[in-house]
């Protein structure tokens, strides 16, 4: 299952692999015995370290952000 977190306007993108063990211990409200192995991806920026504090404002980063 695709899903998107935003800082300010910094999106970070994630895949959840979703089974029915999971979808059962989410109903339950139980913990998986197996861990899940969630895969995240912060698109490269020019200046990482002002990821946060930029996020998309400046015309460099948005266009490597939503490429």
């Amino acid at each position: 299952m695709p899903g998107i977190t935003m800082v300010g306007t910094t999106p970070t993108f994630y895949k959840i692999p979703v089974t029915r063990e999971l979808l059962q211990h989410v109903a339950q409200g139980t913990y998986p015995s197996n861990p899940i192995c969630v895969t995240f991806c912060q698109p490269p920026v020019p200046r990482p370290a002002r990821r946060y504090s930029e996020g998309m404002k400046p015309l460099d980063n948005r266009q490597q952000i939503l490429s």
